[in-house]
């Protein structure tokens, strides 16, 4: 189903006539520090009795109805990339009030075994009390996604700061929202909620008179690392063909993104420099194109 072009998220209502039937569960993506319409997604999904999961790892500390992002479903994921909110350096978070889930979830991310399981526990009821036996008792198909005790470290110290990280990305958001109401040309990220600001997106709007590769390249050449809207319209990808999937309706947002779409950086602390930069940059494009 396509997205919305001005908040980056669902198109909720692509979304409600995408649903069948056979649908049970929906991935929620808050894009970019952007929390999705919960209410709209909660009336939607309770009506039907289906779930959703969120996927949080760009969006920690943005908020929807004062309630965090990625705690609205009955699971959600949070990334400590080293480019995101806060950094572990790798890995992530899953939470989640499901018991069962939670068990699952201790089960998967180290081989599938049953050591790390609780004595009664929602996978395999009751563990024998045999430490030997249990050791090597694999019951789900597993990875080996523990994290290291120095990425927990590190984590703990930098949750503790994730409010003023994200009070100064809220303000360097104003700061770039008001810059960007000199060019008209570009349509920006609509905010849903209380968003926590990963980037600041920008579409080039049809009939600028120039094109994202404009941008790109007087970024490039002025030193601002920008990147595409995340994988922008993700069913191009070479990798869909080892996926069973359909596609529901057109697409169109989603290809606007992904032909005329990019995103820059936000970070603790000032911005005032990057944000002038950037200005002299973006009016260099609108000067070389005349526009």
């Amino acid at each position: 189903m396509d997205v919305d072009a001005a908040t980056l998220n669902y198109d909720l209502d692509a979304l409600e006539a995408s649903i069948t039937e056979r649908t049970r569960l929906i991935m929620v993506v808050n894009l970019l520090g952007n929390a999705n319409d919960f209410s709209r997604i909660r009336s939607i999904c309770d009506a039907r009795g289906i779930e959703f999961i969120e996927d949080n790892c760009e969006s920690l500390g943005a908020r929807f109805d004062g309630r965090q992002c990625g705690t609205h479903g009955v699971m959600g994921s949070f990334s400590g990339f080293f480019s995101h909110h806060i950094s572990t350096m790798e890995g992530g978070v899953i939470c989640t009030t499901d018991e069962e889930l939670h068990h699952i979830l201790l089960s998967l991310r180290a081989h599938g075994w049953t050591r790390n399981l609780p004595k009664h526990n929602r996978v395999t009821g009751t563990k024998s009390d045999d430490p030997f036996e249990e050791s090597f008792r694999f019951v789900l198909p597993g990875y080996s996604v523990r994290p290291l005790e120095m990425s927990a470290a590190v984590g703990v110290e930098q949750i503790r700061k994730l409010p003023e990280f994200v009070a100064d990305r809220r303000r360097n958001a104003g700061a770039y929202l008001e810059l960007m109401q000199k060019f008209p040309q570009f349509l920006v990220q609509e905010e849903i909620g209380e968003s926590s600001w990963f980037g600041f997106s920008m579409i080039v709007r049809a009939g600028a008179g120039f094109g994202r590769q404009d941008v790109v390249s007087a970024f490039q050449r002025d030193g601002i690392e920008c990147r595409p809207v995340v994988a922008g319209n993700f069913a191009k990808n070479p990798v869909m063909r080892w996926m069973d999937h359909d596609i529901h309706g057109k697409l169109t947002n989603a290809d606007l993104i992904d032909t005329s779409g990019l995103f820059v950086g936000n970070r603790e602390g000032e911005l005032t420099a990057e944000l002038e930069l950037l200005e002299r940059s973006l009016a260099s494009v609108i000067k070389a194109a005349g526009a």
